[in-house]
């Protein structure tokens, strides 16, 4: 091989490891309209997700307003092993584990003290132009939930 080669080899590997192949990558805005809060109530200004491809993983940041006005914003940088990390500033555990489903496909599992609180299904379209997470858990008060939220890539 010439080095022209090999440069072209490093180039195609670091694109495939750091996330041209990683569809969730991108600024993504939540879309209320078209997002189910079960039971309720939903918030009413839209969070905005950032997530950044890293070797293996990615790097999640947050930010949001809960349905209750209370700012929220967190972030992780985690790798498709499913081992927890943690968590800052979440409502929803202190530990995030993520797992690869498929191209378009990941789960993130919250933990709080050990227990699972949350488990959300994340899915991007195939066009790549939407994020749709189901998340299931428990509330801060014990009651079970199951929403949906809708996002769009910026």
């Amino acid at each position: 091989m010439n080095v022209r080669t090999i440069g072209l080899a490093l180039i195609i590997s670091s694109v495939t490891v750091f996330g041209a192949d990683n569809s969730v990558a991108g600024t993504w805005k939540q879309n209320l309209a078209k997002s189910k809060y079960n039971p309720g109530p939903a918030p009413t200004i839209p969070a905005t997700l950032r997530i950044e491809a890293v070797e293996g993983g990615e790097k999640l940041y947050v930010d949001g307003v809960g349905a209750d006005g209370t700012a929220a914003s967190w972030n992780y940088t985690a790798t498709y092993d499913g081992k927890p990390v943690p968590v800052k500033g979440s409502p929803y555990g202190d530990m995030a584990s993520l797992k690869k489903i498929d191209e378009k496909t990941s789960q993130i599992t919250y933990t709080k003290a050990g227990k699972v609180t949350r488990i959300s299904k994340r899915t991007v379209s195939s066009d790549g132009k939407t994020l749709t997470i189901a998340a299931k858990g428990t509330n801060a008060k014990g009651e079970k939930y199951n929403n949906v939220s809708l996002f769009e890539k910026q």
